[in-house]
């Protein structure tokens, strides 16, 4: 099941109060009907996306956000089977013992990382008339949507009923690719000489010159918010050239550079910038890989703080003192 490809899965969207599969392995559904409902839909290998439900037992900051992903096995459990003892607590102090007795297995879970509202991955599943389907039992995802769902990044975490994981086991990145089976690299033969010089680099902030949704359309948390998109260089110039040869020379928006700061050499600056990729997700809203959205101000604030943040020193006489370009 794990060897399933992308392609092959379908990815269902379903609300809940939280996200926490090291208590609770198994997605539960209220009455025994809808459970089997769904066992003639899915598929062995298939991924529901859990994401914060709209309500008071939902921490506040986690309504709406994309909180996770579990794989399902068509099996067949009790909750009492698949719960830990602070999991079944927390039914009964709420009520809830007679809810989600019905479950599934999940086998492997992944929590995402970065902030992100549901609607800017599934606009169509979380139509408001799809809402008491999600909250019952879960609604497929369209292929656009699964494209979205699975270019985030995430962090394995382990399955409460199944054989845990060591910590240095657990893998993280991007859903898409983890899902992918991993490939040797290809033998290859003869003499090969090749020479690597390190050197400065900079880590660098790229806005578009338009609001966000020029490229990710007119709907959307995104609306009226800053696009834009990190990364780290050893000549920011030339990258942005790069970044904007794929638009057409009529475009009416391109790749700005705002902001770059140097470090010392490639390993510094790729540290730094795996840093700045966790805080702009903590920060803003991931639109995948290195592209972030969020009120610009706050965007170019976090930016040039944590940049001063890793400077080393700052020389005395003021026209050699270093700061963020």
């Amino acid at each position: 099941m794990g060897d399933l490809l992308p392609e092959n899965r379908q990815i269902w969207v379903r609300a809940f109060y939280g996200f926490n599969p090291e208590e609770a392995g198994y997605i539960g559904f209220t009455h025994e009907a809808q459970r089997e409902d769904m066992l003639t839909k899915m598929k062995d290998g298939d991924l529901v996306l859990i994401y914060g439900a709209v309500d008071s037992l939902t921490d506040t900051d986690l309504q709406r956000q994309a909180l996770g992903f579990m794989e399902v096995k068509l099996e067949r459990c009790h909750d009492l089977d698949r719960q830990t003892e602070e999991s079944r607590k927390w039914k009964l102090d709420h009520g809830f013992q007679d809810r989600w007795t019905y479950g599934l297995k999940v086998v492997r879970a992944w929590r995402v990382t970065n902030r992100v509202h549901i609607k800017t991955i599934a606009p169509i599943a979380y139509d408001s008339k799809k809402r008491f389907e999600r909250t019952t039992k879960a609604v497929l995802l369209e292929p656009d949507e699964k494209r979205r769902a699975l270019s985030h990044h995430v962090r394995q975490v382990n399955v409460y009923g199944e054989p845990p994981i060591a910590a240095d086991e657990l893998v993280s990145g991007y859903m898409n690719d983890l899902l992918k089976p991993s490939k040797g690299i290809p033998p290859s033969f003869g003499d090969r000489t090749s020479t690597h010089e390190d050197g400065e680099n900079h880590l660098y902030l790229m806005k578009l010159s338009a609001d966000a949704e020029a490229l990710l359309g007119k709907a959307g948390p995104h609306v009226g918010k800053a696009l834009v998109k990190i990364g780290r260089s050893n000549d920011p110039n030339r990258r942005l050239k790069e970044v904007n040869g794929g638009f057409p020379d009529r475009a009416v928006c391109r790749w700005e550079l705002k902001h770059n700061q140097p470090f010392e050499d490639g390993e510094t600056a790729h540290n730094y910038e795996t840093e700045l990729k966790e805080l702009f997700a903590r920060e803003f809203t991931s639109q995948a890989g290195e592209f972030y959205t969020g009120d610009w101000s706050a965007i170019e604030r976090a930016f040039q703080t944590f940049c001063f943040s890793k400077i080393p020193k700052i020389l005395a006489a003021a026209g050699k003192a270093m700061g963020v370009k």
